[in-house]
């Protein structure tokens, strides 16, 4: 059962095309998951909708439309998601990934992976955690998938800018809760936390970062530059 859900900024923002994309793609993602927002997403697209047509024309400028469709074709380069994905085709995506004992992905991490998890490129970050970075178009923020082992536990951190985490697959919990298949959990600059993985099934995670974190243990701290270079390295590889 999904406890966390975006909130009405993210959604409004979303469904008007006004979020960048790398927290686009988490909202996107955890639509999939959620019909409750799906629904709040559609609501919100028919009430601007309305309101466009009530519009007065206006007289423009010479280059507007040429501007216009300049944002257009930007906006298609980017390959941006549908706002709201229809309830009965995810639950045959993720019925025939299933069947194929696969994990299942949303349609914008889909996109980003190339349909496999396998063909990530993996760096891993102790024994319990590894991350791949995924190529998304938005240099202001970080986007990977994290892969916590069942029972691990990541490092304790602090945030320096806001984190957005979509739950894939499995569980974990911190001091502050439990989270599962499809929450989304947002955590801001300043906040400090230790995820730990339940036993029975690995966690996999979409997370995108607005700035590093900073590792609060001795050892992690001494380890920052080494892994920071490490993730630093294979993003420009993947330029």
């Amino acid at each position: 059962m999904i406890s966390y859900h975006p909130d009405s900024r993210y959604l409004t923002d979303f469904a008007t095309a006004n979020l960048p994309l790398a927290e686009a793609v988490c909202v996107s993602a955890h639509l999939e998951f959620c019909g409750k927002c799906r629904t709040h997403v559609q609501q919100l697209t028919d009430v601007g909708s309305h309101m466009f047509t009530r519009l007065q024309p206006e007289a423009v400028s010479e280059d507007s439309f040429a501007a216009l469709m300049a944002r257009v074709s930007a906006g298609a380069q980017q390959e941006r998601a549908p706002a709201v994905t229809v309830a009965a085709e995810v639950a045959a995506d993720e019925a025939a990934e299933a069947a194929q004992s696969h994990v299942f992905l949303p349609r914008a991490v889909r996109r980003l992976v190339s349909g496999s998890l396998d063909k990530l490129r993996w760096v891993q970050l102790g024994k319990a955690l590894r991350v791949a970075p995924l190529r998304v178009s938005d240099e202001s923020r970080d986007t990977a998938i994290y892969d916590i082992r069942a029972g691990g536990r990541m490092p304790e951190h602090e945030h320096r800018g806001d984190e957005i985490t979509v739950l894939l697959q499995g569980s974990f919990s911190d001091a502050d809760g439990s989270y599962s298949r499809g929450d989304f959990v947002v955590r801001h600059a300043g906040e400090t936390h230790q995820p730990t993985a339940t036993m029975d099934k690995d966690c996999l995670c979409l997370v995108c970062l607005e700035r590093p974190v900073r590792p609060r243990g001795l050892l992690y701290r001494l380890l920052e530059p080494l892994v920071n270079y490490r993730l630093q390295r294979l993003n420009r590889s993947m330029a």
